[in-house]
């Protein structure tokens, strides 16, 4: 079986990239997978992208081919179709735009909740019918993006290596995991804004009203060398407290963090309405689950799938909850206890060999 893979942001390390990459692994094992590089990645060192793929996401890419295709902007629609008949699978994460598929199946993934209307003119309805099927990452995205997208769909979580994620002993520690984008500041509404600046306001509110004893706030995320002012901009709001900054770290590195960590935070979509500045489903939330990490996230978007108040952690409305669910915590070892467990019970619903088992059901 020949199975072709293409995601045009395969250098942004995100997490549609790594949804793809982990289909990628799973269906190498059972056929022959390309993953489709159009000019921009032929041109971006695609060996290095896949390499430091690997070791961030802990997958097994060896079997994977790295083929240039004519995709993308600018590419030849003739060469494009007779190219993409070879294929017995064609799987696209789209960013919004379509392409007529000539592959035997051919299945549309969606990460985010992708409003666009223009899908619904007669030409991209043409190419639409050409696609199977669209996978979606969460309910969220499906419930915002179908009434644009109107073709046969399923949700498929995201999977999280929850076998390999382990609590240790927990220390005074709140993580946030979370992409540092130098060129979307917190004060820009964005799609992709983490609040890194949020929580470091919030952590040193606690500090200030002698509400923490010992604790450290850590911000962990991928970054590339135009963050880098970005990341200097957030430890000087840091300066004077107990706030790390840990960027790029690999996945042994990260799990011993999420194993180190007793709360998590998330904040994206604070102070949004808009479904696609909301997180679509929360991957590191899990991750932080499975590692006995409680959740004290946003109450919206794909987290209200994946935690359950008061059972496997909170959800929070605004800061003053935010900061009152923390302390409600740090206050009672027994809550604290309680709610991991039921953190690491929640995160085996989204397990690997869940979503391997979903995935191969799509052949």
């Amino acid at each position: 079986m020949k199975i072709g893979l293409y995601t045009p942001y395969l250098d942004t390390f995100g997490g549609g990239e790594r949804y793809m990459l982990a289909i990628a692994e799973i269906l190498s094992k059972k056929g022959d997978v390309d993953i489709l590089l159009d000019q921009h990645l032929e041109d971006m060192n695609p060996k290095k992208i896949i390499k430091v793929s690997q070791d961030r996401f802990n997958l097994d890419l060896s079997k994977v081919r790295l083929v240039k295709a004519p995709l993308g902007k600018g590419s030849n629609l003739i060469k494009r179709n007779i190219f993409l008949k070879k294929y017995d699978l064609l799987i696209y994460l789209t960013d919004g735009s379509i392409f007529y598929s000539t592959a035997k199946k051919s299945i549309i993934h969606i990460q985010s909740p992708l409003i666009n209307p223009k899908i619904n003119n007669i030409w991209n309805k043409v190419k639409l019918r050409s696609w199977d099927l669209i996978v979606y990452n969460s309910n969220f995205t499906k419930e915002n993006a179908e009434k644009y997208w109107k073709l046969r769909s399923k949700v498929i979580y995201p999977p999280v290596d929850v076998k390999n994620i382990k609590p240790f002993k927990k220390e005074k520690i709140i993580l946030s995991v979370g992409r540092f984008f130098g060129y979307l500041k917190d004060e820009q509404s964005s799609s992709s804004n983490k609040k890194h600046e949020l929580l470091i306001s919030e952590f040193k509110k606690l500090v200030d009203g002698k509400s923490l004893d010992d604790w450290s706030l850590y911000l962990a995320g991928s970054a590339s060398e135009g963050d880098k002012e970005y990341i200097e901009h957030l430890k000087k709001l840091s300066e004077g407290y107990k706030i790390y900054l840990m960027p790029n770290l690999n996945f042994s590195e990260l799990i011993k963090l999420y194993g180190d960590a007793s709360i998590y935070w998330h904040a994206l979509g604070y102070g949004e309405d808009n479904p696609t500045k909301l997180e679509h489903f929360g991957i590191t939330t899990v991750e932080a689950m499975s590692a006995g990490c409680v959740p004290v996230v946003i109450n919206k978007g794909g987290q209200k799938e994946i935690v359950k108040h008061w059972e496997s952690g909170f959800l929070w409305n605004d800061t003053k909850e935010l900061k009152e669910l923390t302390l409600k915590l740090i206050n009672d070892n027994k809550l604290l206890e309680k709610l991991s467990k039921g953190a690491i019970n929640r995160s085996r619903n989204f397990s690997k060999e869940k979503f391997q088992n979903e995935i191969l059901g799509l052949l």
